[in-house]
């Protein structure tokens, strides 16, 4: 994105897939797409590195590179 971005695409939002992990018609539980990882056993969520990824872009309106990234 940021390349096509940078060769003057008129790149205007990005979408995450999912927020949580959840039930896919074609794989049932067995693929994850989500940012936040479910344990479908407790319920309990976790943040993937994909969701501190988007934090960041959504709190600077930057295009992070993954080496800016903060996990915490």
């Amino acid at each position: 994105m940021l390349d096509a971005h940078e060769q003057g695409v008129d790149v205007r939002g990005y979408f995450a897939w999912s927020l949580l992990d959840n039930f896919e018609w074609g794989w049932g539980y067995d693929r994850r797409f989500g940012i936040i990882r479910v344990d479908y056993d407790t319920l309990e969520r976790t943040w993937k590195d994909s969701a501190f990824w988007y934090r960041k872009l959504t709190n600077t309106d930057v295009l992070p590179a993954v080496t800016d990234i903060e996990y915490n």
